[in-house]
């Protein structure tokens, strides 16, 4: 026994502690000292009730979101020696149990950190230096449908015409338009095409193509000019050949769900079984989106679940038949492990992308407790996946479908663990096998309802994060949508997947098209209901943290205090609705702009060079204006530049060319190009040019007023000045 549970014990039970009489301290001091052991108290039981390990892949992941903050590079030797050395103090303080708690969370930070700086090390591959048209020969590693046609396919690099063997990427992304039907995984190929350095966030804050490559080692990206042609390379390299098996049953089963399903439901569906899912059109995928259901065409942990709970269902079902083997062997147990078996086959088909290992990650802890008599849905088999997915991939933390998964899965446990604890102090004099039709249906409509609405309210604010969008009718759309994909779709998937190499897929197929007739419908009617609704400007990274403490505090304890977690989720609302908005955007390369008007709307300069981003700055202004010439009203431009005015009345003038800068030096207080500014310009306007681009990447500008009350701007930048090593390096 701990010496402040023998002090609390005295007083009748831990958690009520007698007053303790502090000389001259008064009335405050005895309700200050009070609180404090009532807190210890909490913490004790927390801890006893095993709540401390649900917080080590929290630490760890701390340690993670630590090493990218760093200003610098940090030294992998250090991080490794000094999670080893607190790793040791920690074991020989094991008997002075705060000590080694704090030492042990100390412990889990370093790791996070010094894992991700190993990941860093091991994915650091050359990326060309600068955008060039050239010959790329190589392996296609993996292929998908391209968004309007053809193929993205990714090439393991033999070489580059123009870049030395040493310096060639390791892996382009390349996309074919032309005869791109035939091209499978193992091809050798060699294509004319333009390709680029991968690009950098396109606003400071937001997502961060680079990043993904460098992780990926994808050293460029491109398009391709006319159709691929074959390479006499030799054989591809070991992992691809291992690979190619997978993909051309991948590729079969995509065309017989394709020649079953034409048009849109085809390509849902083939989403669902082979994880691809850019061959649905914008206009479904926009209305899937917009009504809170984009969630269902991504493979996760809800698909998972489902076609290994079918398949769990089945097993055990046919071994059921059996009553010797129901009776006298742990068929329950069977059904589990031939469901880990399914749930894998299942990754490999869906080509074993980092949302669906996630999942599968997930779905085996849970199995793997079926099987040893533990118990599967807990909060400790959440935490103990999180931490295995943290250990192979750690970058995926900052990712969106990392963040949103796990919070829906993490809400959802809490929840049914509340809930269940809830009602184990009730009364209950009928369970539920012992009630009528109309009662199990009321159950089970209120279990779907608990069940979107808790997830829903999980998963918004990150949506909002990272989207800088929120359904509105999500709750609607889901409760009408995910009965359908849990009773119709993905079993009919899972049996039309199971049923095609006897050529019998039509059937289940035809009837997995019927309930994605409904879905669609759901999603179109519900999208249309909410047309240019749930637009949120884009929040500061403050408001995510605090609300992923918040939510993390509420969810992780079980006592009273996690109330708590309030304070920074209510905290986190003003951070995120006040903060203030830029007043000027610059895409990275100096040709596209936009300016805040008078009418508090963005003017967007240069839409043609970047509609990209000038479509992602509209969405993180809440903007539902599409990026189309209508943003460019109001805006004068000549062949050399472009001129705008922001709601002071300053003008910003955007030179195209050099012949711009005598009238723009002179006329505008701010000067963007990608041309180095002559120097008399920076004494009169505040310039952006080419060098800034180079070394900071895409720019915002905020106005605020100086010392003297005069307009002035603060300027954030996408990348720092020293650049890590998982960002791109500066152009040349």
């Amino acid at each position: 026994m701990s010496d402040l549970q023998r002090e609390t014990r005295q007083s009748g039970r831990i958690g009520r502690p007698r007053r303790l009489v502090v000389p001259g301290g008064g009335r405050y001091a005895h309700g200050l000292d009070a609180f404090r052991l009532s807190l210890a108290a909490t913490f004790e039981r927390e801890m006893e009730a095993g709540r401390g390990f649900l917080w080590l892949p929290v630490l760890f992941g701390a340690g993670i979101v630590i090493y990218f903050a760093l200003p610098a590079e940090p030294s992998g030797l250090a991080l490794a020696v000094v999670s080893a050395l607190l790793a040791v103090a920690a074991w020989r303080s094991r008997q002075r149990i705060a000590v080694f708690r704090l030492l042990a969370a100390l412990t889990a930070v370093a790791a996070g950190c010094a894992v991700m700086k190993a990941r860093t090390d091991i994915a650091g591959a050359p990326v060309i230096p600068r955008e060039m048209t050239t010959t790329v020969t190589g392996w296609v590693a993996e292929r998908e449908a391209a968004a309007r046609g053809g193929a993205r396919v990714l090439l393991r690099v033999d070489g580059i015409d123009k870049v030395a063997k040493k310096q060639a990427p390791e892996n382009v992304r390349i996309t074919i338009r032309s005869k791109a039907d035939t091209i499978t995984v193992g091809d050798a190929l060699t294509v004319l095409a333009r390709i680029r350095p991968p690009s950098g966030p396109t606003i400071p804050g937001g997502y961060d193509f680079a990043r993904a490559d460098y992780y990926a080692r994808v050293g460029a990206v491109g398009f391709a000019y006319g159709a691929a042609k074959p390479a006499d390379i030799g054989d591809p390299p070991f992992g691809i050949r291992l690979a190619m098996p997978v993909a051309h049953v991948r590729q079969g089963i995509r065309d017989r769900i394709v020649a079953a399903l034409p048009g849109d439901n085809g390509q849902i569906a083939a989403a669902l079984v082979m994880g691809d899912r850019r061959g649905i059109s914008e206009k479904t995928q926009e209305a899937m989106r917009a009504s809170g259901l984009g969630h269902i065409l991504a493979i996760s942990g809800l698909h998972m679940a489902l076609v290994a709970g079918s398949a769990f269902w089945v097993i055990r079902a046919l071994l059921a038949l059996s009553p010797s083997l129901a009776i006298n062997r742990p068929i329950r147990k069977w059904a589990a492990g031939g469901a880990l078996l399914i749930a894998a086959v299942y990754l490999g088909i869906s080509g074993a992308g980092v949302s669906t290992q996630r999942a599968f990650v997930m779905l085996a802890v849970m199995l793997v407790a079926v099987m040893i008599d533990r118990r599967a849905i807990s909060l400790r088999n959440v935490a103990l996946a999180a931490l295995i997915v943290l250990l192979i991939e750690p970058q995926s933390i900052l990712t969106a479908s990392f963040q949103m998964s796990f919070a829906a899965t993490l809400a959802l446990v809490a929840g049914y663990e509340a809930i269940r604890a809830n009602a184990d102090r009730r009364l209950r004099l009928a369970g539920l096998a012992d009630r009528g039709i109309g009662a199990r249906l009321v159950v089970s409509a209120r279990g779907l309802f608990l069940t979107s609405l808790i997830a829903g309210l999980a998963t918004t604010p990150f949506a909002v994060y990272h989207f800088q969008r929120a359904a509105p009718l999500t709750l609607v759309a889901n409760l009408l949508a995910m009965p359908v994909v849990g009773l119709i779709v993905m079993p009919m998937a899972f049996f039309s997947v199971l049923l095609m190499p006897f050529g019998l897929e039509s059937l289940p197929l035809t009837v997995m098209g019927w309930g994605l007739d409904w879905i669609v419908l759901v999603a179109r009617t519900t999208a249309d209901w909410s047309q240019d609704w749930g637009g949120i400007p884009m929040a500061p990274a403050a408001a995510l943290l605090l609300l992923v403490a918040g939510f993390l505090w509420t969810s992780l304890w079980q006592e009273r205090w996690r109330l708590f977690g309030l304070v920074p989720l209510i905290a986190a609302i003003p951070i995120a609705f006040i903060a203030p908005r830029p007043a000027i955007l610059i895409d990275p390369n100096g040709t596209t702009a936009a300016v805040r008007g008078a009418d508090g709307r963005f003017a967007i300069i240069g839409l043609k060079a970047n509609r990209f981003a000038a479509g992602t700055w509209l969405r993180a202004d809440a903007d539902p204006r599409p990026a189309t010439d209508e943003v460019t009203e109001g805006v004068p431009c000549d062949p050399v530049g472009c001129v705008a005015t922001l709601s002071n009345g300053m003008i910003a003038a955007v030179s195209l060319k050099p012949a711009a800068f005598a009238d723009d030096c002179r006329l505008a207080q701010v000067v963007i190009s990608r041309f180095a500014t002559p120097a008399r310009c920076n004494d009169v306007a505040t310039v952006i040019d080419g060098d800034d681009l180079k070394r900071g990447g895409a720019h915002a500008l905020y106005l605020h007023s100086d010392q003297g009350g005069e307009p002035a701007f603060r300027i954030e930048t996408a990348y720092p000045a020293t650049r890590r090593a998982f960002m791109p390096p500066a152009p040349q």
